[in-house]
Order: C-alpha cells, then sequence, then structure tokens
C-alpha cells in the first residue's frame, strides 16, 4: 500500500479471512488491508462552474498544468489560480483598450490579490468600473463583467481554503470561524481578505487586532436604519410582510407598544390577516392591553377607508397576512392591500433563525411588496448569525429592529452595524438575549 500510495499512507483497517477450499478445508487465508493517501488540509468543497471549467480546458490541453496532480491539491490549486489571473489580467487589457479604464483604488478586499497583499505583493488584478458616459453595457459586456466577478469570487475562496494559494496560514482558523457562524464561502473569503490586506502583516501579531478589523469590514459592508421616524402632526404608515411564523404580529406589538407607552405617540393598528385563525383576535388582544384603537380590513375599499379614519394619529401599524413566499396569489393580494393603504415604510420580517437559501428566496419573492428595511426575529433561537449577515449585505436593504424574544415590547432592539458586526465575528456569547418574565 505504502507503495502504490506513497509512505505518508494511512492503514485504515486490516482483515484476516479464509478463501477458498471445501468446507474449510485446503482454504488459504488472506489478508485484506484497506488504506487511506495522506489527507489534505484543504477544506471538501464541491467544484465551482469557474474551477470545472479550467479543469475542462486542463484535460483539453489548454492549460499547462500538471494533470496527475489530484483535485483540490495545492499543486492544482495554485495551477488553478495561476490560470484565472492570466484570464482576469487579460480580459482587464482588452477593456482598457475598449477605452474603460480599471478601477486601481484596491482596498475593498473584492480583487483577488486582496490576499495575496498580506504577504507583502500586491496583485494585478484590479476591478472594474462601468462604463463611463451615456454608453450601457452590453449583454456580452455584462457577462463578461459577471464572468470576472465569479472567477475573482472563486480565486478569494481558494486563496482562504488553501494556504500557499494566496492566504497566510495564520488566517484561515478566522475563514474557518466565519463558515461555522453560518457565513457563506464567497463573503467569508472576502471579509478575511479584505482584513489581512496591509503591507504589514506584523500588525497582526496579537489576534485582537485581525478581529477588530473583521469586525470593520463587517460593519462596512451592511447598512441600518435609525428605526421608525415620526414627524409632528404627519401621519406615518408602516406595514409589516413576510412569510407565515416569522413573528409579525408579536413584532407589531412591540413597536405599538414601544411608540405609545414610551413616545406618547398616538398609535392605530390595522389588520388585513384574516386567513390565519385567532389572528385577529391576538392583535386586538395586544391593542386592548396597550388601550389603542384597531380596525380588521378585507379588501382594497376597507384599507383606504381604515386609513383614512386613522389620518390624524402619529403612526398607523399595518399587521399584514402571512404567506408562502412561493404562493404567488397571497403575495398578489398583499400587493393589492399595500397599493390602498400606500404606506411610508414597508418592513419585511425574517426569522434569524432561517437558512441563507430560503432566505434569499423570501426577499426575492416578497420583492414585489418593495419592502424599505428588514426585521429580523428569533435572534434568541440561534447562535449563528452568518446568514442574517449575509442577506442584509447582498439584498440591498438596510436593517431596522431585531427582535430577541416574545416579551412585550421588552424584547426588541434597534439594529446598528457594530452590533451586526460582533454578532457575526463572535456568534451566541454576544447574542441578543430575552428576559424571563412573560407579559
Amino acid at each position: 500500500m505504502r507503495k502504490r500510495l506513497g509512505d505518508e499512507a494511512i492503514i485504515v483497517r486490516t482483515t484476516t479471512f479464509k478463501e477458498g477450499g471445501f468446507l474449510g478445508f485446503l482454504s488459504r487465508t488472506v489478508v485484506e488491508v484497506t488504506a487511506s493517501a495522506p489527507a489534505s488540509d484543504a477544506i471538501t468543497r464541491p467544484l465551482s462552474t469557474a474551477e470545472r471549467k479550467y479543469l475542462e480546458a486542463a484535460s483539453s490541453g489548454g492549460v499547462p498544468t500538471a494533470t496527475a496532480a489530484p483535485v483540490g491539491s495545492e499543486e492544482r490549486v495554485n495551477d488553478t489560480v495561476s490560470y484565472f489571473q492570466r484570464i482576469i489580467s487579460d480580459a482587464q487589457e482588452r477593456a482598457s483598450a475598449a477605452g474603460e479604464p480599471p478601477d486601481r483604488s484596491g482596498g475593498s478586499g473584492r480583487g483577488a490579490g486582496a490576499s495575496a497583499s498580506a504577504k507583502g505583493a500586491k496583485s494585478s488584478i484590479v476591478p472594474f468600473l462601468k462604463p463611463s458616459g451615456d454608453k450601457s453595457p452590453g449583454p456580452d459586456d455584462a457577462d463578461m463583467q459577471k464572468d470576472i466577478s465569479d472567477m475573482r469570487e472563486m480565486l478569494n475562496v481558494l486563496s482562504a481554503e488553501m494556504p500557499g494559494a494566496g492566504l497566510p496560514q495564520e488566517f484561515v482558523p478566522a475563514y474557518r470561524t466565519l463558515l461555522e457562524r453560518g457565513v457563506d464561502r464567497k463573503r467569508a473569503a472576502s471579509l478575511v481578505g479584505a482584513a489581512a490586506d496591509t503591507d504589514d502583516p506584523s500588525m497582526f501579531r496579537d489576534s485582537r487586532v485581525f478581529t477588530e478589523r473583521l469586525k470593520m469590514q463587517v460593519r462596512r459592508s451592511i447598512t441600518t436604519t435609525s428605526g421608525i421616524g415620526l414627524s409632528p402632526g404627519r401621519c406615518k404608515v408602516v406595514a409589516l410582510v413576510g412569510a407565515t411564523g416569522v413573528g409579525k404580529t408579536t413584532s407589531l406589538a412591540k413597536l405599538a407598544a414601544i411608540f405609545a407607552v414610551h413616545q406618547r405617540a398616538r398609535v392605530a393598528v390595522i389588520t388585513s390577516d384574516t386567513y390565519r385563525v385567532g389572528a385577529p383576535e391576538q392583535l386586538r388582544m395586544y391593542a386592548n392591553i396597550i388601550d389603542l384603537e384597531m380596525k380588521v380590513v378585507n379588501d382594497r375599499k376597507e384599507m383606504v377607508d381604515a386609513i383614512h379614519a386613522f389620518r390624524e394619529y402619529d403612526l398607523v401599524l399595518l399587521d399584514t397576512a402571512g404567506g408562502s413566499p412561493y404562493n404567488d396569489d397571497q403575495i398578489g393580494d398583499a400587493v393589492e392591500l399595500l397599493e390602498a393603504a400606500k404606506p411610508d415604510e414597508v418592513l419585511l420580517v425574517l426569522s434569524a433563525s432561517q437558512a441563507l437559501e430560503d432566505l434569499r428566496d423570501v426577499v426575492s419573492h416578497f420583492s414585489r411588496l418593495k419592502p424599505t428595511s428588514l426585521f429580523f426575529t428569533k435572534l434568541d433561537e440561534t447562535r449563528r448569525y452568518g446568514a442574517l449577515y449575509c442577506l442584509v449585505a447582498e439584498a440591498g436593504l438596510p436593517l431596522s429592529y431585531m427582535s430577541i424574544g416574545q416579551n412585550v415590547p421588552d424584547d426588541i432592539i434597534v439594529a446598528n452595524e457594530g452590533m451586526i458586526a460582533d454578532l457575526v465575528i463572535e456568534g451566541g456569547e454576544k447574542r441578543g438575549r430575552a428576559s424571563t418574565k412573560t407579559t
């Protein structure tokens, strides 16, 4: 086995059994040895589309590489990195020749050279600027930009997952920690690469310095609001929308209590959630406790009438029916009611315990409701906040509020960038904790 697999081969199991003969006689003893090739430090992962293209090119002789090297090995990764660096450089030269000057400002960590710079070597790979002037990019230009973006992201991931291809060994634990916290591979690689982008790697001898730089990168990549702002003499209408079971009604009750009790504002509540059994009664119970006016609406006309009836109030909170993000009819009904209500703000309520792919689907399908900010609930039900962060970073919407428990009105906080950075980098140790009392 060592002759076949190398001196570092690992013997996994040795089994002895009898073979041949008749009724146990004249049989011979056979030894079966199971062994494994040396383990690679590379993280097991599926191949990306760009990497598959590279392997196809390598197999056809279009790439100078040691084709015998196993996929995922350091030799293969280094060849892959070099190959795509050359492709990106060639594409940039073509873009420059066409009058599209590249952005050489750097510093954002988006380019493949971000991680390499941690070792003191600046990469020639730089991001593109959009074409200047009134000229709109054609389909071919857009495709090229996307391909280059995909390859750059892949290079960041390869640099993070295979030390020696770009990212120094001491930064790999931070990358793996981000993955454990639920941050996706591309964004984790980008964060670590940007945080490590410095001409003075010695500054990272103190791990706390690198942690703070990671937090800074998280803060830079997201935006937050300051919550709902009221103006004297003006009625503000705010709608809460989202899928079933994410806590819209409870969140609305928390907001109503905060503004009615703590800010002494005149608050009214409207609900169109007549699909769920007991939903109006649940909200009416909250309204009675806080002493709020409330109306139940079933169609567009009733919505218009209710908004008109509360026009003298400071704040009108609108609770909408939840539903599946894949149910176009339910979302269409919500669109019709919101068009009648004409809300000033639409808060898309999401669960922090959902997987990133599910959150992306919710944002995509509920985009028809034109949300203005995100509202995350159930932070007390998870210790992994990477999906929350990734969604906020890529959705293009600010984060407004976060709910950390069921208690009304205590378990709600106005989001800020520093809080998200602490949750993502330090995980559950710094998570919001709900109080134990009940109301």
